[in-house]
C-alpha cells in the first residue's frame, strides 16, 4: 500500500472510531439520565401513595373512634333515639361520612342518622375480608350508588356508577353491645377524591383505592368505574404479599405508567398511584434532544476541523490556503447561527469572543464581555470548591461538562448545561477554551415543582402531613440528643364550618390562608407549622427547657388566630383550640402517639370553651356535658 493511501486510511479509521466512541458515550449518558428520571418517577409515586394512605387511614381511624365512643355512651338497644342524635352531631364535623347506622346481627338497620335507612337490610356477604366471624373485624363492602342505603344499591348488582354519587359501606364490630350489633358507616369517597386530586392532577396521573381482594372503591379519574376488579387477581395477590411496592404497568391509565401502592396499616385497603411515564420522561426527552443537538454540533465542528486539517497537509499550498478560508467561513456560520451560547477565552480566562445566543442568554452585549473574565456571571450558588474541581478536571482531561448557575445582567439567576473544551495548537499546547451553554432553567423549575407537590400543601404552601412526619421524627431525635423538650401543638379552628356553610368554600380557603399566615408569623425562628388537613394545623416548638417556655408562643398563636379577616367585603372572625404535648416528658412510643396526645388535649380545650389551649399533662374530665359536646360538633 502506498504511504499516502495508508495515511489516508488510518486517518479516516481513527476519525470513524472517534465519532462512534462519542455516539456510544452519548447514548450511555442518555440511558443513565433516563434511568434516573424513571427512578425519580417511582419515588414521587411512592411518596404520594404513602401520603394518601396515611391521610385515609387517619381519617378512618378518627371516624371509627368517634362513632364507637358514641355507641359506648348508649350501649343498650333501648337508647336508639339518643344514638341517632349522637350520630347526627358526629356527622356535622365529618365531611368524609355520608351516614352512620346501627345494624343488628341479621343485617337490618335499627338506628341511623338518616331515618329512611331504618328497616333496610344490608347484605354483607361480599364484604372484605371474608371471615366466618363477622363481628370481630372491620370489613369493607362494594361501593353503592346514591347518597345513602335507602336510595341506592350495591354496584355489584349491575348498577352503573357513571354520573351518580357513590358511598362505601364499612362495618365495625361493637363488642360492648349485646346481641352482636355492628356499626354501619357510609363513607363519602368524593371527599377523599377531591383531596387526592389537589395533589395529583389528572394530566400527570391518577390515584385509586382498592380493597385487598382487588375491588376498586374509588378513583380520581371519573372515567374509571368503581365496584369492579379492574386488574384481576394479579394486583390483589401482589398487594397481599407486601405492605408497599412499585412497578411499571399500563393498566391503571391505559398507557405505560409508574405505579406504586401502599397497604393501610389498620384497614383492609390499599392506595395505588399511577404517574404517566411520558409525563415523567418529558423533561428527559427535552434534555436528550438538547444533548444530542449539542453533541451533533460539536461532532460536526470537530469533523470539519479534522477533514480540513487533513486536506491542508495533503494538498498544495494554494489549495491548503483555500481550504483554510472555507473552514473559517463554515465555523463563523455555525458560531453565529447556533442556538446554544458559545464563549471563547484565552488560557488566562479573558473572553475573546461570544456569539449572539450567549449575549441573549446573559443580557450582556459583545462589547461588554470582550476582555472580561467569565466570573462576572457567577451567581454565588456554587462555592469556590466547585470551580476548583472544574478547573482540575479541565486541565487534566481537556474538557468538562456539568450544570452551572449563572446570573443574568438584570440579576436573575439561571442554570445552564455547560460543556468546556480546550483547543490546542499544532504543538499540542492549549491555545483557547470553547464553552457551549444550554439554558435548562425551565426543566429545573418543573423538577422542583414535582418534588414540592409531594411535600407541601397546595393551598397554604406549608409542609403537609408527609413532611410534618419527617420533621417531627427529626425534632424528637434532636430533643433527646440535646436533653431539651419538644412541644407539639395540635391546632383546630373554631367556627370554620359555619364560615364555609354561610360564605362558601372560596371564603373558607381565604380564611385558612390568612389564619395560617398569622400562625406562622407568631412562631419563633426554628419552629415548624404544618397543615394536618382540613382546618387542622400542627406546630413544633423546639429547644424548650420547660413547658412554661412555650406559654408566650401559645398566647401569640391564640392572638394571631383571633384577628379579623376581610373576605369579599365581609369581616370574619375565628379562634383556635389548641392541645399541647411535650416530648420526651410525655414519653410516647411513637410520633403518632405524640400527635394523638396533643389531639386529645385540643379536644379538652374545645369542650372547655374554645379559644384556649390545654396541656396533655392536664387530666381529662371523666365525662363532658352534652352541651359541651354539642358545641364542639357544631363548630366543625
Amino acid at each position: 500500500m502506498q504511504p499516502g493511501k495508508r495515511q489516508k486510511t488510518l486517518f479516516f479509521a481513527a476519525l470513524t472510531a472517534f465519532v462512534v466512541g462519542v455516539l456510544v458515550l452519548t447514548c450511555y449518558i442518555l440511558w443513565l439520565m433516563r434511568s434516573e428520571a424513571l427512578a425519580g418517577g417511582f419515588q414521587v409515586s411512592a411518596l404520594m401513595s404513602r401520603s394518601f394512605e396515611s391521610s385515609l387511614t387517619q381519617s378512618l381511624s378518627a371516624s371509627a373512634q368517634a362513632t364507637a365512643n358514641a355507641v359506648l355512651e348508649q350501649p343498650e338497644a333501648a337508647n336508639l333515639p339518643q344514638a341517632e342524635a349522637q350520630f347526627l352531631r358526629i356527622l356535622r364535623g365529618a365531611p368524609q361520612l355520608r351516614s352512620l347506622s346501627l345494624m343488628d346481627e341479621r343485617g337490618r338497620i335499627v338506628a341511623s342518622s338518616s331515618r329512611a335507612n331504618v328497616g333496610r337490610e344490608v347484605d354483607t356477604a361480599d364484604y372484605w375480608p371474608q371471615t366466618p366471624d363477622q363481628q370481630q373485624v372491620l370489613r369493607i363492602g362494594a361501593p353503592w350508588t346514591g347518597r345513602d342505603f335507602s336510595e341506592g344499591q350495591s354496584l355489584n348488582t349491575g348498577a352503573s356508577s357513571d354520573g351518580v354519587l357513590t358511598l362505601i359501606p364499612v362495618t365495625l364490630p361493637l363488642p360492648m353491645v349485646k346481641g352482636g350489633w355492628r356499626l354501619l358507616v357510609a363513607l363519602n369517597p368524593d371527599y377523599f377524591v377531591n383531596q387526592m386530586s389537589q395533589q395529583l392532577a389528572s394530566p400527570i396521573g391518577a390515584a385509586e383505592v382498592l380493597r385487598l381482594d382487588g375491588m376498586r372503591l374509588w378513583n380520581t379519574d371519573p372515567q374509571q368505574s368503581v365496584g369492579v376488579v379492574p386488574y384481576g387477581k394479579a394486583l390483589a395477590q401482589r398487594i397481599g404479599e407486601r405492605d408497599f411496592g412499585q412497578f411499571e404497568d399500563d393498566a391503571g391509565l391505559g398507557q405505560p405508567s409508574m405505579t406504586a401502592f401502599r397497604v393501610s396499616t389498620l384497614y383492609p385497603f390499599a392506595v395505588v398511584t399511577h404517574l404517566r411515564r411520558d409525563a415523567v420522561l418529558e423533561r428527559w426527552q427535552t434534555e436528550a434532544k438538547n444533548v444530542l443537538g449539542v453533541m451533533l454540533v460539536v461532532l460536526t465542528v470537530l469533523c470539519a476541523l479534522a477533514v480540513a486539517f487533513y486536506r491542508r497537509q495533503s494538498l498544495l499550498q494554494a489549495q491548503r490556503a483555500e481550504s483554510a478560508r472555507l473552514q473559517q467561513i463554515n465555523a463563523a456560520c455555525v458560531f453565529t447561527n447556533i442556538r446554544e451560547g458559545i464563549l471563547i477565552t484565552q488560557t488566562n480566562g479573558s473572553i475573546i469572543d461570544v456569539n449572539e445566543a450567549f449575549c441573549l442568554m446573559t443580557g450582556y452585549s459583545r462589547l461588554e464581555l470582550l476582555g472580561k473574565n467569565p466570573r462576572i456571571l457567577k451567581s454565588g450558588r456554587q462555592d469556590k470548591g466547585f470551580y476548583e474541581a472544574m478547573w482540575r478536571e479541565l486541565l487534566a482531561k481537556g474538557h468538562w461538562q456539568g450544570e452551572i448557575w449563572n446570573r443574568h445582567k438584570n440579576g436573575e439567576v439561571f442554570v445552564a448545561m455547560l460543556n468546556i473544551s480546550a483547543v490546542p495548537d499544532s504543538h499540542g499546547q492549549v491555545q483557547q477554551y470553547v464553552a457551549v451553554f444550554h439554558n435548562i432553567t425551565e426543566n429545573k423549575m418543573y423538577q422542583d415543582q414535582l418534588e414540592r407537590l409531594a411535600r407541601y400543601d397546595a393551598l397554604t404552601d406549608m409542609p403537609n402531613r408527609v413532611l410534618l412526619a419527617d420533621r417531627l421524627r427529626q425534632a424528637m431525635s434532636q430533643a433527646l440528643r440535646h436533653q431539651q423538650l419538644l412541644g407539639v401543638v395540635f391546632i383546630d379552628l373554631d367556627g370554620f364550618k359555619a364560615i364555609n356553610d354561610q360564605f362558601g368554600h372560596e371564603a373558607g380557603d381565604q380564611v385558612l390562608i390568612s389564619v395560617s399566615s398569622g400562625l406562622r408569623r407568631a412562631l419563633r425562628d426554628g419552629d415548624t407549622l404544618a397543615r394536618n388537613g382540613g382546618d387542622e394545623f400542627v406546630a413544633l416548638l423546639a429547644e424548650l427547657q420547660s413547658p412554661q417556655d412555650a406559654e408566650s408562643t401559645l398566647r401569640r398563636l391564640l392572638e394571631a388566630a383571633s384577628q379579623p379577616i376581610l373576605v369579599a367585603d365581609q369581616i370574619l372572625r375565628v379562634s383556635v383550640s389548641m392541645g399541647v404535648s411535650f416530648y420526651p416528658q410525655a414519653n410516647p412510643s411513637s410520633a403518632d402517639e405524640l400527635l394523638h396526645e396533643a389531639d386529645m388535649a385540643m379536644y379538652q380545650a374545645k369542650v372547655s370553651g374554645k379559644n384556649q389551649y390545654r396541656l396533655s399533662m392536664t387530666p381529662m374530665p371523666q365525662a363532658s356535658s352534652a352541651r359541651e359536646q354539642q358545641r364542639r360538633h357544631q363548630d366543625h
